[in-house]
């Protein structure tokens, strides 16, 4: 428990960091602290978030909450292999060991614990559940933002005659 504890306190900060910077997230989590050089309230963010899930509840509803999410989207990621082979019919396409055997029996591994969890502890699970659903108007809405900010960008741009500035670039960076 230690070690995923650990693991994820480091990477967890790095994604709300990622997602900042793309714009999927609240921008000052993008902020990088001018002496350290790393994602201070990113970090924060991830703290305060943790220290409230070791307060509201028992070490079992812990690992039951956090175990679900982490096999859910691992699951989906793996999932994910068979769509984007699919569509990579042209080009390269991803490969992964045993395919298709392999993802395909993790896939059913990984919704098999989902249901089990569903199944045998529903009150964490759906709560870890709707803590994850709760995130998708943020998600939307930061999104909503980025979208109209690039509109905006563009549409001050339509005049340009260069085609360096018009994508937004430095004309003075770019040697042709």
């Amino acid at each position: 428990m230690l070690s995923s504890l650990s693991a994820m306190t480091l990477a967890g900060p790095r994604v709300y960091f990622a997602m900042a910077r793309d714009g999927a997230f609240f921008p000052a989590v993008a902020r990088v602290h001018p002496r350290y050089r790393t994602p201070g309230i990113a970090i924060a963010s991830q703290a305060a978030w943790s220290a409230l899930l070791v307060l509201s509840g028992t070490f079992e509803q812990l690992l039951t909450y956090t175990g679900f999410a982490v096999v859910l989207f691992s699951g989906l990621a793996v999932l994910s292999l068979f769509f984007v082979h699919r569509r990579a019919q042209d080009g390269p396409r991803p490969s992964a060991w045993g395919y298709p055997w392999g993802p395909a029996i993790f896939c059913v591994a990984s919704f098999s614990i989902i249901v089990n969890a569903t199944v045998t502890a529903p009150g964490p699970t759906l709560a870890g559940l709707a803590i994850m659903v709760s995130g998708l108007p943020i998600y939307w809405w930061t999104r909503a933002r980025t979208n109209s900010a690039k509109v905006t960008k563009a549409a001050s741009n339509v005049g340009e005659t260069n085609p360096i500035a018009h994508a937004g670039l430095d004309c003075e960076s770019v040697k042709p």
